[in-house]
Protein backbone atom coordinates (compact mmCIF):
# COMPACT_ATOMS: atom_id res chain seq x y z
CA UNK A 1 0.00 0.00 0.00
CA UNK A 2 1.64 3.41 -0.52
CA UNK A 3 2.38 6.15 1.60
CA UNK A 4 1.16 9.59 1.82
CA UNK A 5 2.93 12.88 2.41
CA UNK A 6 1.54 15.41 4.97
CA UNK A 7 1.48 19.20 4.54
CA UNK A 8 2.41 21.03 7.83
CA UNK A 9 -0.90 23.58 7.23
CA UNK A 10 -3.41 24.73 9.28
CA UNK A 11 -3.39 25.82 13.12
CA UNK A 12 -3.12 22.23 14.20
CA UNK A 13 0.79 22.00 12.70
CA UNK A 14 1.67 25.27 14.07
CA UNK A 15 0.80 24.29 17.51
CA UNK A 16 2.24 21.25 17.07
CA UNK A 17 5.93 22.62 16.27
CA UNK A 18 5.19 25.51 18.81
CA UNK A 19 4.96 28.10 15.99
CA UNK A 20 3.33 31.12 15.66
CA UNK A 21 2.07 32.41 12.19
CA UNK A 22 4.59 34.37 11.52
CA UNK A 23 8.88 33.35 11.69
CA UNK A 24 10.53 33.59 15.04
CA UNK A 25 14.35 34.09 15.67
CA UNK A 26 14.72 30.68 17.22
CA UNK A 27 13.57 29.13 14.05
CA UNK A 28 16.40 30.05 12.70
CA UNK A 29 18.66 27.73 15.10
CA UNK A 30 19.49 24.23 15.49
CA UNK A 31 16.47 22.43 15.33
CA UNK A 32 17.73 18.50 15.28
CA UNK A 33 19.58 16.12 17.71
CA UNK A 34 23.09 16.27 15.75
CA UNK A 35 23.10 12.70 16.38
CA UNK A 36 22.80 9.72 14.13
CA UNK A 37 19.39 9.58 12.05
CA UNK A 38 19.45 13.94 11.86
CA UNK A 39 20.83 16.27 9.55
CA UNK A 40 20.57 19.96 8.80
CA UNK A 41 22.21 22.40 6.85
CA UNK A 42 22.03 26.35 6.72
CA UNK A 43 22.43 27.63 3.09
CA UNK A 44 23.47 31.06 1.88
CA UNK A 45 24.36 31.75 -1.72
CA UNK A 46 24.71 35.72 -3.39
CA UNK A 47 25.50 37.17 -7.00
CA UNK A 48 27.38 39.96 -7.05
CA UNK A 49 27.70 43.10 -9.19
CA UNK A 50 30.86 42.14 -10.92
CA UNK A 51 29.54 38.77 -12.25
CA UNK A 52 30.90 36.89 -9.32
CA UNK A 53 29.16 34.27 -7.26
CA UNK A 54 29.00 32.27 -3.72
CA UNK A 55 27.08 29.49 -2.16
CA UNK A 56 27.99 29.00 1.24
CA UNK A 57 26.08 25.96 3.35
CA UNK A 58 26.75 25.18 6.92
CA UNK A 59 26.02 21.47 7.62
CA UNK A 60 25.84 19.30 10.76
CA UNK A 61 26.99 16.22 8.78
CA UNK A 62 27.30 15.55 4.30
CA UNK A 63 23.79 14.72 3.27
CA UNK A 64 24.40 11.22 2.42
CA UNK A 65 25.85 10.34 5.65
CA UNK A 66 22.87 10.86 7.50
CA UNK A 67 22.74 7.66 9.98
CA UNK A 68 26.07 8.73 11.50
CA UNK A 69 27.15 10.82 13.81
CA UNK A 70 27.96 14.68 13.79
CA UNK A 71 30.43 15.37 11.09
CA UNK A 72 30.16 18.95 10.67
CA UNK A 73 31.28 20.34 7.17
CA UNK A 74 31.60 23.57 5.03
CA UNK A 75 30.63 23.69 1.30
CA UNK A 76 31.79 27.16 -0.34
CA UNK A 77 31.80 27.58 -3.79
CA UNK A 78 32.77 30.94 -5.48
CA UNK A 79 32.59 31.19 -9.43
CA UNK A 80 34.75 33.86 -10.72
CA UNK A 81 33.46 37.04 -13.49
CA UNK A 82 35.09 34.43 -16.01
CA UNK A 83 32.91 31.60 -14.84
CA UNK A 84 35.51 29.26 -13.53
CA UNK A 85 34.15 27.46 -10.53
CA UNK A 86 36.40 27.37 -7.26
CA UNK A 87 35.45 24.92 -3.99
CA UNK A 88 35.96 23.15 -1.03
CA UNK A 89 34.38 21.13 1.29
CA UNK A 90 36.30 20.93 4.41
CA UNK A 91 34.68 18.63 7.27
CA UNK A 92 35.64 19.03 11.00
CA UNK A 93 35.65 16.89 14.31
CA UNK A 94 32.56 16.71 16.04
CA UNK A 95 34.48 19.20 19.18
CA UNK A 96 35.00 21.75 16.54
CA UNK A 97 31.20 22.10 16.10
CA UNK A 98 28.76 25.10 18.49
CA UNK A 99 25.43 25.46 16.80
CA UNK A 100 22.53 27.70 19.51
CA UNK A 101 18.84 27.12 19.72
CA UNK A 102 17.57 30.53 19.91
CA UNK A 103 18.71 31.96 16.76
CA UNK A 104 21.40 31.39 13.84
CA UNK A 105 24.52 31.59 15.56
CA UNK A 106 26.86 28.06 13.89
CA UNK A 107 30.27 27.91 14.43
CA UNK A 108 32.29 25.27 12.46
CA UNK A 109 36.49 25.21 12.98
CA UNK A 110 37.02 28.73 11.54
CA UNK A 111 34.00 29.38 9.76
CA UNK A 112 30.55 31.53 11.81
CA UNK A 113 27.50 32.53 10.83
CA UNK A 114 24.89 34.61 12.98
CA UNK A 115 21.95 36.26 12.88
CA UNK A 116 18.52 37.04 13.63
CA UNK A 117 16.43 36.15 10.68
CA UNK A 118 16.59 40.40 8.87
CA UNK A 119 21.02 40.70 9.37
CA UNK A 120 23.59 37.74 9.08
CA UNK A 121 27.23 37.69 9.44
CA UNK A 122 29.14 35.14 8.39
CA UNK A 123 32.67 33.90 7.87
CA UNK A 124 33.49 30.78 5.58
CA UNK A 125 36.55 29.36 4.52
CA UNK A 126 38.00 26.57 3.09
CA UNK A 127 41.62 25.51 1.20
CA UNK A 128 42.45 28.84 -0.10
CA UNK A 129 39.12 30.48 -0.74
CA UNK A 130 37.05 32.66 2.31
CA UNK A 131 33.84 34.93 2.22
CA UNK A 132 33.52 37.41 5.22
CA UNK A 133 29.72 38.69 4.26
CA UNK A 134 26.47 40.80 5.86
CA UNK A 135 23.35 39.37 4.45
CA UNK A 136 20.55 42.13 5.26
CA UNK A 137 16.91 40.90 4.23
CA UNK A 138 14.84 42.96 1.81
CA UNK A 139 11.63 40.50 1.84
CA UNK A 140 10.54 39.28 5.01
CA UNK A 141 11.30 35.70 6.26
CA UNK A 142 8.59 33.22 5.23
CA UNK A 143 7.45 29.79 5.40
CA UNK A 144 4.88 27.66 3.95
CA UNK A 145 2.62 26.45 7.26
CA UNK A 146 4.92 25.58 9.85
CA UNK A 147 7.36 24.78 6.55
CA UNK A 148 7.19 20.66 7.88
CA UNK A 149 6.33 17.78 5.76
CA UNK A 150 5.94 14.66 7.55
CA UNK A 151 6.22 11.13 5.84
CA UNK A 152 4.14 8.78 8.18
CA UNK A 153 1.11 9.13 9.51
CA UNK A 154 2.43 9.85 13.38
CA UNK A 155 4.15 12.32 12.17
CA UNK A 156 7.53 11.43 13.66
CA UNK A 157 9.51 11.20 10.38
CA UNK A 158 9.94 14.55 8.39
CA UNK A 159 11.70 17.44 6.61
CA UNK A 160 11.53 20.65 7.24
CA UNK A 161 12.31 24.36 5.53
CA UNK A 162 12.45 27.71 6.62
CA UNK A 163 13.41 30.56 4.24
CA UNK A 164 15.03 33.15 6.34
CA UNK A 165 15.95 36.04 3.84
CA UNK A 166 13.76 34.98 0.44
CA UNK A 167 15.41 38.62 -0.77
CA UNK A 168 18.48 40.63 0.42
CA UNK A 169 21.59 42.50 0.24
CA UNK A 170 24.54 41.33 0.54
CA UNK A 171 28.22 42.99 0.65
CA UNK A 172 31.77 42.04 2.00
CA UNK A 173 34.86 40.24 0.74
CA UNK A 174 35.43 37.26 -1.10
CA UNK A 175 39.12 36.22 -1.35
CA UNK A 176 40.32 33.57 -4.02
CA UNK A 177 43.72 33.51 -5.85
CA UNK A 178 45.65 34.86 -3.54
CA UNK A 179 43.43 38.06 -3.47
CA UNK A 180 40.61 39.90 -1.34
CA UNK A 181 38.43 41.88 -3.35
CA UNK A 182 35.21 43.86 -1.94
CA UNK A 183 31.93 42.68 -3.42
CA UNK A 184 27.93 43.86 -3.57
CA UNK A 185 25.04 42.53 -4.47
CA UNK A 186 21.90 40.09 -4.11
CA UNK A 187 21.18 37.25 -2.12
CA UNK A 188 19.26 34.25 -0.11
CA UNK A 189 19.76 32.24 2.83
CA UNK A 190 17.24 29.47 3.91
CA UNK A 191 17.34 26.45 6.70
CA UNK A 192 16.84 22.88 6.38
CA UNK A 193 16.43 19.63 8.62
CA UNK A 194 15.13 16.68 8.94
CA UNK A 195 15.22 12.87 9.93
CA UNK A 196 14.65 10.87 6.37
CA UNK A 197 17.25 9.86 3.59
CA UNK A 198 15.84 11.89 1.07
CA UNK A 199 16.39 9.57 -1.47
CA UNK A 200 13.79 6.90 0.64
CA UNK A 201 11.05 9.67 0.07
CA UNK A 202 12.13 11.59 -2.80
CA UNK A 203 12.25 11.02 -6.45
CA UNK A 204 13.40 14.78 -7.95
CA UNK A 205 12.62 18.46 -7.35
CA UNK A 206 12.83 21.46 -9.30
CA UNK A 207 13.46 24.73 -6.71
CA UNK A 208 14.30 28.53 -7.55
CA UNK A 209 14.01 31.97 -6.92
CA UNK A 210 14.49 34.97 -8.32
CA UNK A 211 14.01 39.02 -8.03
CA UNK A 212 12.90 41.18 -11.21
CA UNK A 213 11.86 44.78 -10.93
CA UNK A 214 10.16 44.78 -7.35
CA UNK A 215 9.20 40.90 -7.46
CA UNK A 216 10.49 38.09 -5.53
CA UNK A 217 9.65 34.99 -6.30
CA UNK A 218 10.20 31.20 -4.52
CA UNK A 219 9.03 28.25 -6.43
CA UNK A 220 9.33 24.55 -6.23
CA UNK A 221 8.03 21.14 -7.77
CA UNK A 222 8.63 18.45 -5.16
CA UNK A 223 7.72 14.47 -6.33
CA UNK A 224 7.32 11.95 -4.05
CA UNK A 225 9.24 8.46 -4.32
CA UNK A 226 7.25 5.73 -5.93
CA UNK A 227 6.32 4.41 -2.65
CA UNK A 228 4.23 7.20 -1.87
CA UNK A 229 2.47 7.33 -4.95
CA UNK A 230 4.79 10.52 -6.84
CA UNK A 231 3.09 12.32 -4.84
CA UNK A 232 3.77 16.10 -5.97
CA UNK A 233 3.81 19.55 -3.31
CA UNK A 234 4.00 22.65 -5.03
CA UNK A 235 5.59 25.64 -3.16
CA UNK A 236 5.12 29.31 -3.95
CA UNK A 237 5.56 32.91 -3.31
CA UNK A 238 5.44 36.00 -5.07
CA UNK A 239 6.23 39.35 -3.10
CA UNK A 240 6.14 42.66 -4.34
CA UNK A 241 8.76 44.86 -2.30
CA UNK A 242 8.20 43.51 1.49
CA UNK A 243 4.46 42.59 0.51
CA UNK A 244 3.69 39.29 -0.06
CA UNK A 245 0.89 39.03 -3.14
CA UNK A 246 0.80 34.92 -2.90
CA UNK A 247 2.27 31.79 -0.87
CA UNK A 248 -0.35 29.48 -1.71
CA UNK A 249 1.22 26.91 -4.00
CA UNK A 250 -1.83 24.59 -4.47
CA UNK A 251 -2.46 26.75 -7.70
CA UNK A 252 1.08 25.79 -9.04
CA UNK A 253 1.74 23.18 -12.22
CA UNK A 254 4.44 22.64 -13.82
CA UNK A 255 5.18 21.81 -17.78
CA UNK A 256 8.48 20.55 -19.02
CA UNK A 257 9.86 20.26 -22.56
CA UNK A 258 12.84 19.89 -24.81
CA UNK A 259 14.85 16.92 -22.89
CA UNK A 260 18.95 17.45 -22.95
CA UNK A 261 21.60 14.57 -21.95
CA UNK A 262 24.09 15.91 -19.59
CA UNK A 263 27.31 13.79 -20.15
CA UNK A 264 26.57 12.38 -16.30
CA UNK A 265 23.80 10.48 -18.98
CA UNK A 266 21.21 12.46 -16.95
CA UNK A 267 18.76 14.45 -18.54
CA UNK A 268 17.00 17.87 -18.05
CA UNK A 269 14.70 19.67 -19.65
CA UNK A 270 15.05 22.84 -22.00
CA UNK A 271 12.06 24.37 -21.32
CA UNK A 272 10.03 25.02 -17.65
CA UNK A 273 6.73 26.48 -17.89
CA UNK A 274 5.53 26.92 -13.81
CA UNK A 275 1.83 28.06 -14.26
CA UNK A 276 -0.30 29.77 -11.02
CA UNK A 277 -4.08 30.30 -11.11
CA UNK A 278 -6.42 30.86 -8.95
CA UNK A 279 -10.17 32.12 -10.69
CA UNK A 280 -9.25 34.81 -12.54
CA UNK A 281 -5.80 35.68 -11.51
CA UNK A 282 -2.41 33.84 -12.98
CA UNK A 283 0.85 34.00 -13.11
CA UNK A 284 3.36 32.31 -15.48
CA UNK A 285 7.12 32.18 -15.27
CA UNK A 286 8.74 31.11 -19.00
CA UNK A 287 11.88 29.30 -17.73
CA UNK A 288 14.33 29.20 -20.94
CA UNK A 289 18.03 29.09 -22.21
CA UNK A 290 19.24 26.96 -18.90
CA UNK A 291 22.62 27.11 -18.36
CA UNK A 292 24.68 24.65 -15.99
CA UNK A 293 26.52 26.55 -13.39
CA UNK A 294 26.95 23.22 -11.29
CA UNK A 295 26.56 19.27 -11.59
CA UNK A 296 27.57 16.83 -8.77
CA UNK A 297 27.36 13.70 -8.28
CA UNK A 298 25.70 13.36 -4.87
CA UNK A 299 28.01 9.88 -4.19
CA UNK A 300 31.31 12.44 -4.59
CA UNK A 301 31.35 12.56 -0.37
CA UNK A 302 31.56 9.10 0.09
CA UNK A 303 34.72 6.60 0.69
CA UNK A 304 35.74 5.43 -2.98
CA UNK A 305 34.00 1.85 -2.17
CA UNK A 306 31.03 3.21 -1.38
CA UNK A 307 30.90 5.28 -4.11
CA UNK A 308 31.76 2.12 -6.33
CA UNK A 309 29.03 0.25 -4.11
CA UNK A 310 25.89 2.92 -4.30
CA UNK A 311 26.64 3.27 -7.97
CA UNK A 312 25.14 -0.62 -8.37
CA UNK A 313 22.15 1.01 -7.14
CA UNK A 314 21.49 4.54 -7.55
CA UNK A 315 24.04 7.73 -8.66
CA UNK A 316 21.60 10.90 -6.98
CA UNK A 317 22.68 14.50 -9.19
CA UNK A 318 22.66 17.34 -8.43
CA UNK A 319 22.11 20.14 -10.97
CA UNK A 320 22.28 23.93 -10.36
CA UNK A 321 20.96 26.25 -13.53
CA UNK A 322 21.00 30.16 -14.52
CA UNK A 323 18.30 30.83 -16.93
CA UNK A 324 16.04 33.38 -18.64
CA UNK A 325 13.20 34.20 -17.52
CA UNK A 326 9.42 36.31 -18.25
CA UNK A 327 7.52 36.26 -15.11
CA UNK A 328 3.65 37.08 -16.78
CA UNK A 329 1.91 38.54 -13.20
CA UNK A 330 -2.26 39.58 -13.03
CA UNK A 331 -2.91 38.97 -9.11
CA UNK A 332 -4.44 41.46 -6.68
CA UNK A 333 -4.89 44.20 -9.20
CA UNK A 334 -1.19 43.74 -10.31
CA UNK A 335 -0.62 43.15 -14.04
CA UNK A 336 3.20 43.50 -15.24
CA UNK A 337 5.50 41.25 -17.56
CA UNK A 338 8.94 41.42 -16.39
CA UNK A 339 12.23 39.63 -18.10
CA UNK A 340 15.72 38.71 -15.97
CA UNK A 341 17.59 35.72 -14.45
CA UNK A 342 16.47 32.81 -12.44
CA UNK A 343 18.37 30.25 -10.66
CA UNK A 344 16.69 27.09 -9.93
CA UNK A 345 17.92 23.34 -9.27
CA UNK A 346 17.19 20.13 -10.33
CA UNK A 347 18.00 17.35 -7.66
CA UNK A 348 17.43 13.82 -9.04
CA UNK A 349 17.13 11.16 -6.05
CA UNK A 350 15.94 8.31 -8.07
Amino acid sequence: MSKRVLFGEGDEFLKREGLTLEPEIWEDGLRTDTGPGNFEWWYFDAHFDDGSTVVIVYHTKPLLLRTGPLKPMIAITITRPDGQKLSSFPIYRPGQFEAEKDQCDIRIGPSRVHGDLHRYELHAEGSNLSADLVFTGQVPPWRPGSGFNYYNEELTRFFAWLPSIPFGHVEGTLTYDGQTRPVRGTGYHDHNWGNIGLNEVLSHWYWGRAHLGDYTLIFANVVAADSYNNQVFPVFLLAKGSRVLTDDGRFLTLQKGEEQTHISRKTFPGRLDFYWQRDIETIHLAIRKPRIIESTSMLTGLPGWKRSLARLFTNPYYFRFEADLELSVSISGECSIEHGPVIYELMILH
